[in-house]
């Protein structure tokens, strides 16, 4: 199994069953005390769990799927629909904090990549500019050139 190659992960897999304990047993709580909870919350989803293991042992097993599955009595179904929501409840927050990390970091990336674009617009900016200085100083030293080639002239009038 991988998560016993890691001990963090099953550190992880271990808190996350100790969490979902309690919250099973307040669903359990709730259903022994609400009859709204206990027909239309807890006992549906446990009902369909035994159909389906029934209905999947049968298959495996080879042998004639049944007519009809005898349904799990009131103790039994608070039982089983209490742990399947409990463990769906901290199946859905634990994906949700799955999709809140990757969009964070999905997040942390488009900025890294905007900043990463932005830095160099500033380096192609800044090296448009340092041509046209480049360019205003070659025509100055074209200049100053002539200036200097017409002062040596004069100087070599003057002195011959």
């Amino acid at each position: 199994m991988v998560v016993g190659a890691f001990p963090i992960a099953k550190l992880g897999m271990l808190t996350v069953r100790h969490i979902s304990k309690p919250v099973s047993n307040l669903i359990k709580r709730s259903a022994r005390s609400n009859q709204f909870v206990k027909n239309f919350v807890c006992t549906p989803p446990a009902q369909l769990y035994n159909w389906l293991e029934v209905r999947g042992k049968m298959l495996m097993l080879r042998m004639k799927q049944p007519k009809r599955v005898p349904p799990l009595n009131d103790a039994m179904a608070i039982e089983v629909g209490g742990d399947i929501l409990g463990e769906l409840i901290i199946f859905i927050i634990g994906v949700s904090l799955i999709m809140l990390e990757f969009s964070r970091q999905a997040r942390n990336e488009r900025k890294k990549q905007n900043d990463e674009i932005e830095e160099k617009e500033e380096l192609r900016r800044q090296i448009a500019k340092m041509k046209i200085r480049i360019c205003q100083q070659a025509k100055e030293i074209k200049k100053l050139k002539e200036k200097l080639g017409s002062i040596e002239a004069s100087v070599d009038q003057e002195c011959y």
